[in-house]
């Protein structure tokens, strides 16, 4: 009797083609070494020949580095209205500044209620050990508004080893043919969305648990609770009318028959660390830091065996003469017969000093080569400030090409989230704008600027720390030079350099009153 083998849904098919592109560029074991190795696990399946396992980690080291100085610059999103504006285009100019102040102020809100900074930060450090960010928006029909509706956009980081592009020799998002996102769900919450969804329930039997966790990025990611979740695939297309589509599904089922979106653009914004000619993802900054890692370990792990088996001095005694030696601080130790030659001292064995040599350059030269060096971790003593600035300016140099393409990421990103909002959001909505110190709610009605073009650029600020330093200074200088008060120097200092200060403000404001009436009872009176 022959079994009719059971039909998978397309997703899947696309699916298993993917996997074999990523196991042909050796993806998953790469992702895995590299994050095992940032947090420290880095003597899992080497053998270690019976030496001690230290770890000197300079990789997470190096890759936080990297990422705060890329953070460490302010970035916000700034729409700007880029269509025709004034005679014949029924908008002014005024309008579109007015709509452009909307947008900025509802991202900003928007920025504060996700956490970007979180978000942005975690890109940074996911592309530095696997090569890439990928950063999925999504409609949650489940957030509250405060209203008699309900729902709003969701950004979340989905790992490189879960998304398959359907050309993954181009970095193109917009120009892929499809684009495929796999997920771990649990088997119940599938069940439950396929209901909603009107699927019927001898289609909805068939969304089983599976085991399929070899492909999933992590370690951990393999621990599970045994027989509770299966991989679900949402597939992500351009239709003909120009919108993306979507449709969900698992291996033998739909979750969600196919939706148009009505969005213009993929929801999906992509960052390399360091683009790879012809491929879609990119090379972390982990790969090449692999074998470095490895040596600098295994060096330590040998001077450590060496400094335990010979640090110490040995007595070799005559077992002829003596039976048993004791170490025994002022013990007498008995002797039958001549007591020259009975016991000498072997001295500690001596290490050569050129391989502490080549574990210091192989650390040094790692850092150096990726421009992590002492200077730019601020491992030198302060001697000379301005030279330490310049030379830490300078270290970031090799940054700036990086710094650049996650800047073009946070502006993708940035409309991402205005499709969304011309898309999902109605002249119903309240939305939530900054005006000065105060939040209003104004109704953003969208409809009329369904076909208008918005441009989004990131807005980089001064790094908070050097900005905090160059503001002292400046106003060290203004005060020593008598150009302003020591009023006026305490109410420009930024905040949390000297704690109560607005009662030290006081202070001095009162004991400057009280000294100037001193002096004006002090004045003679003409008789």
């Amino acid at each position: 009797m022959k079994f009719k083998k059971e039909k998978h849904t397309e997703e899947w098919e696309l699916y298993e083609k993917g996997k074999e592109y990523n196991y042909s560029i050796n993806l998953y074991d790469t992702v895995n070494t590299n994050e095992r190795f940032y947090r420290g696990d880095q003597w899992d399946s080497i053998d270690a020949k019976g030496l001690p396992t230290p770890v000197f980690n300079i990789f997470k080291r190096i890759i936080n580095y990297f990422t705060s100085t890329i953070m460490q610059s302010a970035v916000t999103m700034r729409f700007s209205f880029v269509s025709p504006y004034g005679a014949g285009t029924g908008i002014s100019e005024e309008e579109a500044n007015n709509i452009c102040d909307t947008i900025n102020s509802i991202v900003d809100l928007r920025c504060e209620k996700i956490k970007s900074d979180r978000l942005l930060a975690d890109s940074l450090t996911e592309a530095a050990i696997t090569g890439d960010a990928v950063c999925y928006t999504y409609w949650d029909p489940s957030i509250k508004t405060g209203q008699p509706f309900s729902g709003d956009f969701v950004s979340v980081l989905v790992d490189n080893t879960n998304v398959f592009f359907g050309d993954p020799n181009s970095r193109d998002v917009e120009k892929q043919p499809y684009i495929l996102i796999a997920q771990r769900e649990t088997v119940s919450s599938l069940k439950e969305q396929a209901r909603r969804n009107g699927i019927p329930e001898h289609v909805i039997d068939k969304i089983t648990p599976d085991d399929d966790t070899l492909t999933q990025s992590g370690d951990m990611a393999r621990k599970e609770l045994e027989n509770t979740k299966c991989i679900s695939l949402i597939k992500l297309w351009r239709g003909e009318n120009g919108k993306i589509h979507y449709r969900k599904s698992v291996r033998n089922a739909i979750i969600t028959n196919t939706v148009d979106t009505g969005l213009n653009r993929y929801p999906i914004a992509l960052f390399n660390w360091s683009p790879i000619k012809n491929s879609w993802h990119g090379q972390a900054v982990a790969t090449g830091m692999i074998d470095n890692q490895i040596f600098i370990n295994k060096a330590f792990a040998m001077v450590m065996k060496h400094m335990m088996d010979t640090a110490f001095s040995k007595v070799v005694y005559d077992s002829t003469i003596i039976d048993n030696w004791s170490n025994k601080v002022g013990e007498a130790i008995a002797v039958n017969g001549p007591v020259e030659n009975v016991a000498k001292v072997l001295s500690a064995g001596q290490m050569q000093s050129g391989m502490l040599d080549v574990i210091n350059l192989a650390i040094a030269h790692t850092k150096e080569f990726l421009g992590a060096t002492d200077t730019a971790l601020g491992n030198v003593k302060p001697t000379n400030t301005s030279a330490i600035i310049a030379l830490q300016q300078a270290s970031n140099i090799p940054l700036e090409n990086i710094r650049r393409a996650f800047y073009q990421y946070i502006e993708d990103i940035g409309l991402i989230w205005l499709d969304f909002m011309f898309t999902y959001y109605d002249e119903k909505r309240l939305v939530c704008v900054r005006n000065g110190k105060k939040n209003t709610f104004v109704r953003f009605d969208v409809k009329k600027y369904n076909n208008i073009l918005f441009g989004c650029r990131v807005d980089v600020g001064a790094t908070s720390y050097w900005s905090e330093i160059a503001s002292i200074n400046t106003l060290d200088n203004l005060l020593n030079k008598g150009l302003i008060t020591l009023k006026q120097y305490l109410e420009r200092l930024p905040d949390n350099i000297i704690p109560r200060k607005k009662e030290l403000i006081e202070e001095y404001m009162n004991m400057t009153k009280g000294l100037e009436n001193e002096a004006e009872n002090d004045e003679p009176t003409d008789s």
